[in-house]
C-alpha cells in the first residue's frame, strides 16, 4: 500500500512538473518573438539569447522550432518574423469586436475634424494601434496597424492613468526622465500630474511629446462594465491645429468614443 502511495504522489509530481516545464517553454518562445517582433533590425542568435536573458542553447533550440512553424525566418544577418504571423494578425482584424466597430467610427470623426483618428489598446506597459483613419492633410509619418507605442507618451498617458495603482506607479518609475519633443525633459513628478488632470478631465492633449509639432486630444473607450479597454484620439500637426484648437473637437472625441462604447456592450 505505501508503494502504491509513494508511486501516485511521484506520478503526480512528475506530471506537475512536466506541465511547468511545457508552460516555461511556451513562455521562452513568446519572449523570443516579441524580442524578435520589437526590433527594426534582424536579430542574431547571440543578441536574442541576451536580449532575453535565456541561454544561447535553449535560444537556439527555440528559434529552430519557431523557424520551422514558420513564425521566424533567418537571414544573412539574423532572425526577423515570419509568413505565419500575417494570417494570426488578420485573423485579429476579423475576430476582434473592438478592432471590428471602429473604422466607420474613426472615418466620421475625421470626416468632421480634418483629423487623423486612431485606436489603441493597452499591452503590458506599451499600446497597440488597431485602427486608424488617415486625414486629408496627412501627417508627416503614417503608423501601420500594429503600431506599438509607449504608455507614458502622448495619448497612452489616458490608458496609464486608468491602469491599478501598483503597475501605475511601477511604469512611471520605470520611464525616470524622459526627454521630450520640444526639449524640455518629462519626469515621474510631471508624469504623475498628467495622470491626475486626465482623471479630473477625462481627457488629454499633448503637444510636440513624442514628435515635434504634433497635437493629439485622446479620451477613453470603456466597456460594459465601465472599464477602460482603449484609447481614442485626433491627431495633427501644428500646420493645422493646436494645443487650443484641438479642444474644440472635444465633444466629437468624446461622442465618438461612447458610440464605440455603446457597441461593446
Amino acid at each position: 500500500m505505501w508503494n502504491i502511495l509513494k508511486a501516485r504522489v511521484a506520478a503526480k509530481r512528475g506530471k506537475k512538473l512536466a506541465e511547468n516545464n511545457q508552460g516555461r517553454t511556451l513562455e521562452r518562445a513568446f519572449d523570443v518573438i516579441e524580442c524578435v517582433s520589437s526590433s527594426s533590425d534582424p536579430l542574431t542568435l547571440t543578441q536574442i539569447s541576451k536580449a532575453t536573458g535565456l541561454h544561447i542553447a535553449t535560444t537556439k533550440r527555440i528559434l529552430g522550432t519557431l523557424e520551422r512553424r514558420l513564425y521566424l525566418k533567418q537571414a544573412p544577418n539574423g532572425y526577423t518574423l515570419g509568413p505565419q504571423v500575417l494570417p494570426h494578425a488578420h485573423a485579429f482584424l476579423l475576430q476582434d469586436r473592438l478592432a471590428l466597430i471602429s473604422p466607420p467610427i474613426l472615418r466620421d470623426l475625421t470626416a468632421v475634424t480634418s483629423l487623423t483618428s486612431s485606436v489603441f489598446v493597452p499591452s503590458g506597459d506599451q499600446r497597440i494601434l488597431i485602427s486608424r483613419v488617415e486625414a486629408p492633410n496627412a501627417l508627416g509619418y503614417e503608423f501601420p496597424i500594429g503600431q506599438v507605442l509607449s504608455l507614458t507618451l502622448g495619448g497612452g498617458k489616458v490608458l496609464l492613468a486608468h491602469k491599478p495603482a501598483e503597475e501605475q506607479e511601477r511604469i512611471i518609475e520605470a520611464a525616470d526622465s524622459t526627454p521630450l519633443a520640444d526639449q524640455k525633459v518629462q519626469t515621474p513628478e510631471t508624469l504623475r500630474a498628467d495622470i491626475e488632470q486626465i482623471l479630473d478631465t477625462g481627457i488629454f492633449v499633448s503637444a510636440s511629446e513624442r514628435s515635434h509639432g504634433t497635437v493629439s486630444l485622446t479620451a477613453p473607450i470603456r466597456n460594459g462594465d465601465d472599464t477602460v479597454i482603449a484609447s481614442i484620439n485626433i491627431t495633427g500637426h501644428d500646420g493645422l491645429t493646436n494645443a487650443e484648437d484641438i479642444l474644440k473637437h472635444q465633444a466629437n472625441v468624446l461622442q465618438a468614443a461612447r458610440r464605440i462604447s455603446s457597441q461593446m456592450s
